[in-house]
């Protein structure tokens, strides 16, 4: 676009000034305009302004922006400045066209949610690729959309605003998440509370770290801890809960009616499988979680090592390996199990009784546990009771806490915080074997009367 324009000065006329004559036409102040030609068409358009200094620098900046294009900077600054018409005579020659202001993004939960979702996803994608930080599980991702949706329940819209969400609304929601699990037949009462606070946390911690919102709703000091409280956290089962799901185990649900099994196909999968009690034993003596039980495999079961045989595995919720040394009665379970079968290392360890093909998912695994309460006329089996039940048990055998922590692949903090209660009872084993163990000074009266000699423990710090 070709432009040639300058500022000129104009006297600013009385109204109706043809009636008067003379100086008397003006009002003695002055206006200025711009004028030249644009394209060769000759123009006269004001300038707006009555200063001088200003409407040099005004043309100036029209010369610059029409030089620049369109997308030039300056247009945003004349169009506030310059009288319309005149705007426009240089703006729509020029093509610009004025963008619509953007309103200020005001994040909702609905925002967070989806955002979160694409964080999960990119720290599951680590672990796929085999990263052993910044990285999260399938089953970590359905517990979090678990307490998300409960969340979005609760809140009743998905729009509302993140800065609206404070440490009341938290408070209300604990007290509605409360009186929902009262009403549930298996709650976990405030252990599942204290969960939910833990992943809300980091939910809003993520929004924090993307200035979403400006300051966490929650503050974890003020809440408990997911098992802090050992009677909402573990649900062990006792002897004679123990005792009724090795009867379920062999018996089946014909249409509600428990009966034992007859048919030869029920007989050829509980040949093939082992049954419920082959995995009623494999959840009773190792204490895997729900998700390491159903990717047990056969190359983990270790027959040679130690005096009677190890399992081995890479735990999926924290990424530790645990070692569970094997019961007599696993053992048998699983070389009976190892010879039918003749497996290869990458095969499972649990088949599902009802169909003798793996377990795809630990909901799976779930829902044979829960049938298997059913038949027993127990209320709550799960994998993890049977978790918690091996942590009791080993624990009132008198097993040291680091050794429980180590064969359950968790902190000795978390154990002992989280099976607190059984922990008199270790110390109460430990006691009982102080009076009837053999320790340093009853092995040597035992050398002494076979003649041997005793072993001398070399003094501390030498």
């Amino acid at each position: 676009m070709l432009v040639n324009i300058k500022y000129k000065e104009v006297k600013v006329r009385r109204p109706n000034s043809h009636l008067f004559k003379g100086e008397d036409k003006f009002t003695g102040t002055v206006t200025y305009s711009v004028v030249g030609s644009v394209d060769h068409e000759p123009i006269r358009l004001s300038l707006g302004t009555e200063e001088k200094s200003a409407a040099l620098r005004r043309v100036k900046k029209l010369e610059t922006a029409c030089a620049e294009g369109s997308s030039s900077t300056l247009w945003l600054e004349l169009e506030e400045s310059l009288p319309l018409r005149t705007f426009k005579c240089f703006a729509d020659r020029i093509g610009y066209v004025r963008s619509t202001p953007t309103r200020a993004v005001r994040p909702t939960w609905a925002n967070l949610r989806d955002a979160f979702e694409l964080e999960m996803e990119r720290l599951i994608e680590n672990k796929r690729r085999g990263a052993t930080k910044q990285t999260f599980s399938e089953g970590s991702r359905k517990r979090y959309r678990q307490v998300m949706q409960h969340f979005s329940a609760f809140l009743g819209d998905g729009n509302t605003l993140l800065n609206t969400i404070n440490k009341s609304t938290i408070e209300m929601f604990k007290v509605a998440r409360q009186k929902a699990i009262e009403k549930l037949k298996q709650a976990r009462g405030g252990s599942s509370i204290a969960l939910d606070m833990a992943i809300l946390h980091r939910v809003f911690k993520f929004a924090v770290e993307r200035e979403l919102m400006v300051q966490k709703p929650i503050d974890l000091k003020n809440e408990s801890k997911p098992g802090a409280n050992p009677q909402n956290g573990a649900r062990d089962f006792n002897a004679a809960e123990l005792g009724k799901l090795r009867e379920a185990a062999d018996l089946v649900n014909d249409g509600g009616k428990i009966r034992k099994r007859r048919t030869e196909w029920e007989k050829k999968l509980q040949d093939a499988t082992g049954g419920d009690l082959f995995i009623f034993l494999v959840l009773r003596w190792t204490g895997l979680r729900g998700g390491d039980a159903v990717g047990l495999s056969w190359k983990d079961v270790r027959f040679d090592r130690g005096t009677n045989g190890e399992i081995e595995v890479l735990t999926q919720k924290r990424g530790k390996i645990a070692i569970i040394p094997l019961s007599t009665e696993l053992k048998s379970a699983l070389e009976e199990a190892y010879s039918k079968r003749k497996p290869g290392p990458e095969d499972p360890v649990l088949l599902n009784p009802e169909n003798g093909e793996p377990f795809l998912t630990r909901k799976r695994l779930y829902e044979r546990c829960k049938a298997l309460g059913l038949r027993a006329g127990i209320k709550r089996v799960t994998p993890h009771c049977f978790r918690d039940t091996f942590a009791c048990d080993m624990l009132a055998r008198g097993v040291d806490i680091y050794d429980v922590a180590k064969m359950l692949a968790d902190t000795v903090d978390t154990v002992e915080r989280h099976y607190a209660q059984f922990v008199p009872a270790a110390r109460d084993a430990v006691q009982s074997r102080m009076d009837t163990g053999v320790g340093i000074e009853e092995r040597a009266k035992l050398a002494q009367t076979r003649g041997q000699k005793v072993a001398v423990f070399p003094a501390r710090g030498r």
